[in-house]
């Protein structure tokens, strides 16, 4: 069994006219859900799911709470996980935010090396097996389709920001921001500024 990657160009942010690397992005087959991936440990190690299910929802909870007690929590070889934090509104002084303005944004996940050698020693990674017509606007995939036109945006405009990118592509703010971190991991886009001022910019 192999994991699929694709190739995609990079945003022409000069504008120079001319062929733009390549960059590889996660293809993924699908997704795993809870009830899924207990029936798969159980088959693996025989534990009953009763007691995998009772494990999960343990875990969840003791995570929740100590994140929300100020802990970095580690799991394991597979990693620590960090609250993120954000400001509900701008300020420029630190006298002018309160703790009431402070707000959970989400988590940070930071993977452990052990588990990083493992998996990338495991993974056998294969191109995306490519359709025998030639991709256009009308059959390419949603995120592709989106990357295009921030890459058309891009290469009129110098930034985007969250709001510009949920008009152009017709997502959510929530869909919007997730869109622009997976671009950010892809490599394809840098993020400069905070809270409300955050722009996305291409990578240069």
């Amino acid at each position: 069994m192999s994991a699929y990657y694709d190739l995609l160009e990079k945003p022409d942010i000069r504008r120079t006219g001319e062929q733009q690397p390549l960059y590889a992005r996660f293809v993924a087959k699908g997704t795993i859900d809870r009830k899924e991936f207990i029936d798969r440990v159980h088959l693996f190690t025989g534990i009953s799911r009763s007691v995998l299910e009772g494990a999960m929802a343990a875990f969840m909870d003791e995570l929740r709470d100590c994140l929300a007690n100020g802990w970095t929590v580690e799991l394991g070889e597979l990693g620590y996980f960090t609250p993120s934090l954000s400001c509900r509104r701008r300020a420029m002084e630190k006298d002018e935010v309160r703790a009431a303005s402070v707000a959970l944004r989400g988590l940070n996940f930071r993977l452990g090396k052990k588990f990083h050698e493992d998996l990338s020693g495991k993974m056998r990674l294969e191109r995306r097996p490519q359709p025998a017509v030639p991709l256009s606007s009308d059959n390419l995939s949603s995120m592709e389709r989106r990357f295009q036109l921030l890459d058309e945006y891009l290469q009129r405009n110098p930034c985007i920001n969250r709001a510009q990118y949920a008009r152009l592509t017709g997502r959510s703010y929530k869909q919007a921001v997730n869109d622009l971190n997976q671009f950010i991991r892809d490599g394809v886009l840098v993020r400069y500024g905070m809270g409300r001022n955050v722009v996305y910019a291409g990578k240069k």
